[in-house]
């Protein structure tokens, strides 16, 4: 039994859609973190399949699993790796003392607890990943999750790669009731009744919809930003267009972060973390 303990109020930022799908990668996530000898999990991908979405419903899912509770710390911002460790600790609540170094203070701090910690967008800051790997070993009953585009390659890591969304198959589609339960035909509806309420699924347009979902690889974010164009084309005018698509696939909500809102924001993030070579 655990010993009763007043839980931090460390908030989750809650996202404002619906989840779409990903009840296997919810399950099997949760699986691993449950597993005591699993204190490290890296969610992996490509920017826009949804890494940040699927570690928060992890997040909620597990809420009552960790005593003291779990803690998001965005990293998004930071383009500086000896930030990450006073980030993670201002998240936390830890305060310097004196002229002791922040991350004792950090590693005292989560000695005894049983928490979660999830790290967004490690990526740009990747070589701060010792960081990690004392708090983990400072503090047993700590589990952390990462969402980064490359995993952190330390030791105990398991690394969880998020796939694109389920497609239908182009060459056999299935009847329009099991259509409507595909991942990505899911998504892409529900997001293009956001913008136009009386969207639906049809005989008409579902193979130009299938199709749309192909072309974007069953991709979360190019899938939201293609279904947020269909207030001004019908599916069967998007596909065709689809051949320009970093001009086509802008328009995401302003409340996200600009990466996110073009395809191209998302490309562009991705290789301004390359080194020269």
């Amino acid at each position: 039994m655990h010993e009763m303990r007043t839980l931090p109020q460390h908030i989750l930022p809650t996202p404002l859609t619906p989840l779409v799908g990903r009840e296997r990668e919810v399950a099997a996530v949760c699986a691993l973190l449950l597993r005591p000898e699993v204190r490290l999990v890296t969610l992996t991908g490509t920017g826009g399949v949804g890494k940040t979405r699927l570690a928060l419903e992890v997040a909620a899912t597990m809420n009552s699993d960790f005593v003291d509770g779990i803690c998001f710390v965005a990293l998004a911002p930071l383009t500086d790796p000896g930030l990450v460790a006073s980030t993670i600790a201002q998240a936390l609540g830890v305060r310097e003392q004196g002229n002791r170094p922040l991350l004792d203070n950090l590693k005292d701090h989560l000695r005894d607890k049983e928490l979660l910690l999830l790290l967004d967008n490690f990526e740009q800051v990747v070589s701060a990943a010792l960081v990690v790997a004392e708090v983990l070993t400072a503090a047993p009953r700590l589990h952390v999750l990462v969402t980064s585009r490359t995993s952190l390659h330390l030791s105990g890591e398991h690394e969880f790669v998020v796939p694109p969304l389920l497609l239908p198959d182009l060459r056999d589609l299935p009847p329009l009731d099991r259509l409507a339960q595909s991942e990505a035909i899911r998504l892409f509806v529900e997001r293009a009744q956001a913008v136009k309420s009386d969207f639906a699924l049809t005989e008409e347009n579902a193979a130009a919809i299938a199709a749309i979902c192909h072309q974007l690889d069953g991709l979360p974010l190019a899938i939201e930003l293609a279904a947020g164009r269909s207030k001004l084309f019908s599916p069967q005018a998007l596909l065709p267009r689809l051949k320009d698509r970093l001009t086509l696939l802008v328009g995401g909500a302003q409340d996200l972060p600009r990466r996110q809102q073009t395809l191209r924001g998302t490309l562009a993030w991705s290789y301004d973390l390359l080194e020269e070579a």
